[in-house]
């Protein structure tokens, strides 16, 4: 018959069972239930079963899947907007003044022209008419296409540390200095700014899609440019610049307004002239054309009414020209032959 020690001792033996079997009940429900992942609404989820992304997406919502290591649910931030800010060639302020402070401090620099130890601690960019510049863009972007994106991300569990970023930056850099090269510094620093978004957008854009990144530069100012600044020793200098070419662009309005005024001046009166050229051509034409039509008729009369009309002709043209000249003086001369011949004299319009 068991001691009451051995009895005590069953009966903590078969408590313990029973607690390792709820436990292991517990473990067994808990790892059924692992492949449970929840999706949030701006959140696209991959599932990867045997490191195999599936073909079918899941949207916002509970999903229930197999355990682990069989599956595994990725949650891509595919509803938000994401921004990625390029500074390769503009750097904050302080670490320009420490890298300043540490050229000039250096004996291998220590000699140098300060403009040149000024190239090496500030990095700039370089445009067509060989002058440097400073810009910094921030760039918005949208995930399209969640796979694409889980693949060049590295497959990383948390998406969000990933070299997709990295990536893109080096790519939105590149396409800024593609751009910036190929346009004057006056340019890049006013009205060719929209022409450079413009551009980096789309050279970017391009390279994104050939390396399958699985994003888009996206929104209502995809890429905005924050700062556009010429070299702080060069400051001067370029507002020296940008004075003239105020005055200039002044002078050239002037002259264009002048040119403007002249012009229209002699656009009225070449309207002028023209019209009055019409007039008389008009008027011409139907003098010549009356006229035509009046020695047609009188030809027509002529070939009917013969010596009759051309009488008429001669009496009628001198009643017309009688009325200008004074009397006329006849007087006689005799000729070679000695006879008598009789001239008249007619006066001229009288005065």
């Amino acid at each position: 018959m068991p001691t009451a020690v051995e009895r005590e001792a069953q009966a903590i033996k078969s408590e313990a069972k029973k607690i390792l079997l709820i436990v292991v009940v517990i473990s067994l429900v808990v790892y059924a239930f692992s492949g449970t992942a929840q999706v949030g609404q701006e959140q696209t989820g991959l599932v990867i079963r045997f490191g195999t992304i599936m073909t079918k997406t899941l949207k916002e919502g509970l999903y229930l899947g197999y355990p682990w290591p069989i599956d595994k649910v990725v949650r891509i931030p595919t509803g938000v907007s994401h921004s990625l800010q390029v500074r390769n060639f503009n750097l904050d302020p302080q670490l320009i003044s420490e890298r300043h402070i540490e050229l000039r401090e250096n004996p291998r620099f220590k000699q140098m022209h300060p403009t040149s130890r000024s190239a090496l601690a500030e990095p700039y960019l370089v445009t067509a008419d060989i002058n440097v510049v400073h810009i910094e863009l921030n760039v918005t972007y949208n995930i399209t296409d969640a796979k694409a994106y889980y693949r060049a991300a590295g497959q990383f569990e948390d998406v969000r540390q990933t070299n997709v970023q990295d990536i893109a930056q080096k790519i939105v850099a590149n396409a800024l200095i593609q751009t910036v090269s190929q346009m004057e510094v006056m340019h890049v620093l006013a009205e060719g700014q929209a022409l450079i978004k413009d551009r980096v957008r789309k050279i970017s854009q391009e390279q994104f899609d050939r390396l399958e990144l699985g994003i888009a530069i996206r929104g209502a100012e995809p890429i905005k440019i924050k700062h556009a600044r010429v070299p702080s020793i060069l400051q001067d200098d370029f507002s020296r610049v940008t004075t003239a070419r105020q005055k200039r662009d002044e002078f050239i309005n002037v002259a264009e307004a002048e040119r403007t005024r002249i012009f229209d001046r002699a656009k009225a009166k070449v309207a002028e002239i023209s019209t009055r050229a019409s007039t008389y051509h008009e008027a011409t034409v139907r003098q010549a054309e009356g006229d035509a039509k009046r020695y047609a008729d009188l030809i027509n009369e002529y070939h009917k009414g013969g010596e009759v009309v051309r009488d008429r002709l001669r009496y009628e043209k001198l009643a017309e020209v009688a009325p200008f000249f004074k009397a006329p003086t006849m007087y006689a001369i005799p000729n070679e032959n000695g006879k008598q011949k009789l001239v008249i004299t007619i006066p001229g319009k009288p005065e």
